[in-house]
């Protein structure tokens, strides 16, 4: 197994030296074990300095790598958190759920940072109603739809440990390494 990213986004948070540090963010490769686990339940109190650390670290390394979502368990951080979002409009999602999806389904490139240069045409619904707490304890429920109903999926099913490589068959993922070769 080897790193692909190791950045300290400290600094670039905001972390003081009077504030508890989170150490440096980590985006592993696929073959990481993370990546095939079921990240637990949050159950701390929110907002919580950690967290929310946690949550800055992973929105700066998301956009320096310019990525639309990261999950924890990309970082080797065990928590059910990812974020998601553009340079205009970010959002956290703790303890994540899907509470009902459109039966219309929509097929669509999509990347990931755990497998660089590597794009798939995943299909999802096109529009999710969700439910989950942003870092400072509030809980949300909203519709999602197009990319960032896409975006929400794939970073909750990194946290339910499954790979977006797990939705197409062996010549699609041959195609795929070609082309990203």
């Amino acid at each position: 197994m080897s790193d692909i990213l190791t950045i300290d986004t400290s600094v670039a948070a905001g972390i003081t030296k009077a504030e508890p540090k989170v150490d440096p963010l980590q985006v592993y490769d696929d073959r990481h074990p993370m990546l095939s686990e079921v990240m637990p339940e949050f159950v701390g109190v929110l907002p919580n300095v950690n967290m929310t650390h946690l949550v800055k670290q992973m929105k700066l390394t998301m956009k320096l790598y310019s990525g639309l979502g990261l999950a924890a368990n990309q970082c080797a951080v065990k928590e059910r958190v990812f974020v998601i979002g553009t340079d205009q409009f970010q959002m956290a999602c703790i303890n994540p759920k899907v509470l009902e999806a459109s039966e219309e389904i929509v097929k669509d490139t999509e990347g990931c940072l755990s497998f660089p240069a590597f794009f798939l045409s995943i299909p999802r619904p096109k529009w999710v109603d969700v439910e989950f707490t942003d870092e400072n304890g509030q809980r949300k429920q909203t519709r999602l739809d197009g990319l960032t109903a896409r975006c929400f999926l794939h970073e909750l099913e990194h946290l339910n440990g499954v790979k977006f490589t797990s939705h197409v068959g062996s010549v699609a993922m041959l195609q795929a390494k070609r082309k990203q070769e």
